[in-house]
C-alpha cells in the first residue's frame, strides 16, 4: 500500500517546461471536457452567474 502525504499548495513546485506539448495538450484537452461537463449542470451555470455578477458589480465599486 502506497502512502501519499499531504502538502499545502505552496510547497509544491510545478517545473512546467519540463512537461512535453504533446502531454500537455492531452492535459489541456482533458481539462477542457471536464470544465464543459461540468458546466452543463443548471446549478452550477446559475452559481457562475451570480459569480459573474458580484465580480461585475465589484469592479464598478473599485472604478468609482
Amino acid at each position: 500500500m502506497k502512502i501519499v502525504k499531504t502538502r499545502k499548495p505552496e510547497a509544491v513546485a510545478v517545473d512546467f517546461g519540463a512537461i512535453p506539448s504533446h502531454q500537455n495538450d492531452a492535459m489541456c484537452r482533458t481539462l477542457i471536457g471536464c470544465v464543459g461537463r461540468l458546466f452543463e449542470d443548471p446549478a452550477v451555470q446559475a452559481d457562475y452567474k451570480r459569480w459573474q455578477q458580484e465580480r461585475q458589480q465589484k469592479m464598478k465599486g473599485a472604478n468609482t
